[in-house]
């Protein structure tokens, strides 16, 4: 009887103890303490297109450049934000799937973008949808959801680029 008790008692312990510890494999939010874990939205419920309008200062077109297929993080932090964050959604049927759609538009300065590209010939620019505030013990930040890469064109430091985000999510 003495060994029976002892043996369930590890197997409790050993229960306890298994179940308190979170899987290694776990979806996480950083793949280190300062790059976000993406994934392409190829394939996936998530459709992304910009349209970048960059105007020079007395507000004449300048260029417009487009991109599709983005990257978004895979988890339940991106439909919140899409959920609660980007304003009003519309349902729409592309080649009969239905998807929901919002549209964020957000306007940039040169200053905003200098970590994203080099300024002498700033070509190309990597553009996110960010969503900032307490993120779930990593403190208060900006954590990139969606975002795409493209071209540009030459951008001039009193330009002004003004971001057309549409983002459509696969109804189930």
């Amino acid at each position: 009887m003495k060994k029976f008790t002892m043996l369930l008692l590890g197997v409790i312990f050993v229960t306890l103890i298994a179940g308190s510890v979170q899987s290694v494999t776990a979806d996480h939010l950083f793949e280190d303490e300062n790059v976000v874990n993406h994934v392409s939205t190829k394939d996936s419920k998530y459709q992304i297109h910009v349209q970048v309008q960059v105007r020079n200062e007395q507000g004449q077109l300048v260029s417009i450049s487009e991109g599709t297929h983005g990257k978004y993080i895979p988890l339940e932090i991106t439909d919140y934000v899409f959920n609660e964050k980007l304003g009003k959604k519309e349902i729409v049927t592309v080649d009969n799937i239905k998807y929901e759609k919002v549209q964020y538009t957000n306007t940039i300065d040169i200053k905003q973008l200098e970590h994203t590209f080099d300024l002498t010939s700033a070509f190309l620019a990597s553009l996110w949808v960010n969503f900032c505030g307490e993120i779930g013990g990593h403190g208060s930040s900006c954590i990139p959801i969606f975002g795409v890469s493209l071209s540009v064109g030459v951008i001039s430091e009193t330009d002004v680029i003004t971001n057309h985000w549409t983002i459509l999510r696969e109804m189930n």
